[in-house]
């Protein structure tokens, strides 16, 4: 008696699904049954010390501070030696580094939109345990330049971050960002 033809079909269908799952770029702890990696900022605090003072500047200028706590990187990655400075960006705040010959290298901005708004949606994120969630990729849709929406648990408003230096230095900035006292 030979097998149902419906077996090797539906086993290519689980083995396609597990591959996309599992595929670069599908987010952190994408896996099904796997647990979603803690946030970064669920992390000990920067001090206001630690992280430059432009960014304790801009936040307390900024028409959102009440929904919105000031993130900042505890490293730079590639953007090491870049230097910070204060960033304009409607109803929020935002720091940009530049690096000799490249203005806005990078940076970190807790927009004055609301976290729960309508945004466009890259393909590749990041989700942790805290239900926070990253979407990213390039800007405008083609780039160069890359670009996050973080939306992070318990805060009212759409964090953007992005680079200039390319996809491995926005995820490595992504991972880096800390709650600053």
């Amino acid at each position: 008696m030979r097998p149902p033809r419906a077996l090797p079909s539906a086993l290519a269908s689980a083995l396609l699904c597990a591959a996309c799952a599992s595929a670069p770029g599908a987010g952190a702890g994408a896996g099904a049954g796997a647990p979603l990696p803690a946030a970064p900022w669920s992390g000990a605090r920067l001090t206001g010390a630690e992280a430059p003072a432009v960014y304790g500047e801009q936040w307390r200028r900024a028409a959102n501070r009440a929904t919105c706590a000031l993130l900042a990187p505890r490293t730079l990655g590639e953007g090491a030696g870049a230097t910070p400075r204060a960033a304009t960006y409607s109803g929020g705040w935002a720091v940009a580094y530049d690096r000799p010959g490249l203005r806005s290298a990078f940076g970190v901005a807790g927009s004055g939109s609301p976290a729960n708004g309508d945004t466009y949606a890259w393909a590749d994120s990041l989700r942790w345990a805290d239900g926070s969630v990253a979407t990213y990729g390039p800007e405008g849709g083609t780039g160069p330049n890359q670009l996050a929406y973080l939306r992070v648990a318990g805060q009212g408003c759409l964090y953007n971050v992005w680079s200039r230096l390319g996809r491995a230095h926005l995820v490595t900035l992504l991972g880096a960002l800390r709650f600053v006292e």
